[in-house]
């Protein structure tokens, strides 16, 4: 009795080893597979940020997004998600619009489903940045759901003129 009582015996130690033994492959384990998702997702970003694919082959089809005054990057991506021009990746693409610079102006954009992310996005601010020139010079029409003119006259020859008239030279 005695033998059971100080912790001696071969048989409590063995169990003790045992068990110690397998609580540190259980937690040597979950640290494994922690790492391996860790990796895992860390790839899967990376490709998506760094592999610009499009979603269809071509001709793909063409989509319609409307950018709203004030809609940040984070609206947008999950805009063009929903239409199926880029992947479930909305971080990836706010990475990618800082990247690549975009600035994004209101306006209906009319894209493709066989576009790059890259694509998309320099579309879209190189478009964005001529229809902010157009409506500047009075052009277009900011607040008509198309790109208008926003005044046009004909003259005495037939001619028009778009966004003012002849006198302005």
């Amino acid at each position: 009795m005695e033998i059971w009582m100080t912790g001696n015996d071969p048989v409590r130690r063995t169990t003790d080893f045992i068990a110690g033994l397998a609580f540190r492959a259980i937690i040597i384990s979950a640290l494994i597979y922690a790492v391996l998702i860790g990796i895992s997702m860390a790839y899967r970003f990376g490709h998506g940020l760094l592999y610009d694919h499009a979603m269809e082959e071509e001709p793909g089809h063409d989509v319609t997004i409307t950018i709203t005054k004030g809609e940040d990057v984070d609206t947008i991506a999950e805009d063009l998600i929903k239409l199926g021009l880029i992947d479930d990746n909305v971080r990836g693409y706010k990475l990618k619009s800082k990247l690549y610079e975009a600035s994004y102006e209101p306006g209906t954009y009319t894209l493709n489903t066989s576009m790059t992310a890259g694509t998309i996005i320099a579309t879209l601010t190189e478009e964005g940045k001529k229809n902010q020139e157009l409506e500047e010079k009075n052009l277009i029409d900011a607040d008509a759901p198309t790109t208008e003119a926003a005044t046009a006259e004909t003259d005495e020859n037939g001619i028009t003129v778009i966004g003012g008239n002849m006198s302005d030279g």
